[in-house]
């Protein structure tokens, strides 16, 4: 039978991050209904019980791996964020954050964006409320924004979802060994500069 133990936290075995990252991409590649777990321990380099330490089946490796893609954007964007008064600092923040993270950790953020189907009720309910907040921040930042230039013109939803579209797109066509620096860059600048005023453009 295979090992029940709880699985050891992102805090305390990097090999559970290690084994997050590898089963990431595998199922961004084959999707999570063709994935094994089989699969996943051979990448890995661990028999299936030894596998079964770590996580206790393929659902639960699937909210692990997003309950990992969010602590990042938590930890890497939205709390720095959240450390900002100036509304247009806390935006650059947040949309370069967001467009690094996107680069770093590519394959746990597709499977947080498309693999949402895969998860019990219970998961769906609390992955969709921790990515709520940070889109709520998101959303609120952008309407500070744009009351601030006077942009009575441009609508905050709209605005936030072109927004998300930009960052989480570039894992869609960005080649590996791409020069990561010059993506955020130029995102940014197109995502950042289509709120400035059509008399400061």
């Amino acid at each position: 039978m295979p090992s029940m133990h709880k699985p050891p936290t992102l805090n305390d075995d990097q090999r559970a991050i290690d084994i997050y990252r590898a089963a990431s991409t595998i199922i961004r590649d084959k999707g999570f209904d063709a994935t094994s777990m089989g699969d996943i321990a051979e990448a890995v380099d661990l028999t299936k019980g030894g596998l079964y330490y770590y996580i206790k089946g393929k659902a639960a490796l699937l909210f692990a791996i997003m309950c990992f893609a969010l602590g990042e954007l938590e930890k890497r964007v939205s709390t720095p964020a959240e450390a900002i008064s100036d509304p247009e600092q806390r935006l650059a923040t947040l949309i370069l954050g967001h467009l690094h993270l996107m680069l770093a950790e590519s394959e746990a953020m597709v499977v947080l964006r498309d693999e949402l189907e895969g998860l019990s009720p219970e998961h769906r309910a609390k992955i969709d409320a921790r990515y709520g907040s940070f889109h709520q921040l998101l959303q609120e930042t952008v309407t500070e924004v744009l009351d601030l230039r006077g942009r009575d013109d441009l609508d905050a939803d709209i605005v936030t979802g072109t927004m998300l579209s930009l960052c989480e797109g570039v894992v869609r066509w960005a080649e590996p060994g791409v020069d990561r620096e010059r993506v955020v860059r130029q995102v940014a600048q197109l995502a950042l500069e289509g709120l400035r005023s059509p008399t400061a453009a």
